[in-house]
């Protein structure tokens, strides 16, 4: 009997170990549903946004980081200005020329916080194409800050 004394504690230890890393994937795995649920959301803004603001505006793809989420850059996003038949017109096109604007998120890596094994994933892309609106011109003819 005197030898099994610490028995519970050892068993204890394996059992918690084992039973925090599941919960802690558990909440993980919901933190990672909700990153891909905000980036899906801030891909939808900033593409509405490029629709109504000039062409390159600063503000459209810090746009898509709306909740603010750890590690995200605008090197993240891509903005392209399409014409009629969807191919993109390149950096700065003429107004004139621009008929859709697909805004796309790539290569986001969300690190998880997973005791003992620390993943980290990569988001799937995301894209949303919009037809051009006013592109920040107003229908006096002047161009317009967003």
């Amino acid at each position: 009997m005197k030898r099994q004394r610490g028995i519970t504690t050892v068993e204890f230890a394996i059992v918690g170990a084992v039973l925090m890393t599941v919960l802690f994937a558990c909440l993980e795995f919901g933190r990672a549903m909700y990153t891909g649920a905000m980036l899906n959301e801030g891909t939808r803004r900033a593409a509405r946004l490029a629709a109504v603001c000039p062409i390159n505006d600063p503000v459209i793809k810090p746009a898509v980081n709306v909740a603010g989420l750890y590690g995200f850059t605008n090197a993240n996003v891509s903005l392209d200005y399409l014409d009629a038949s969807g191919a993109p017109l390149g950096a700065a096109p003429a107004v004139i020329n621009v008929y859709y604007i697909r805004v796309q998120v790539t290569g986001y890596t969300i690190p998880l916080a997973i005791p003992l094994i620390m993943p980290t994933i990569t988001s799937p892309a995301y894209a949303v194409t919009v037809p051009a609106e006013s592109l920040g011109i107003s229908n006096t003819g002047v161009s317009t800050a967003c």
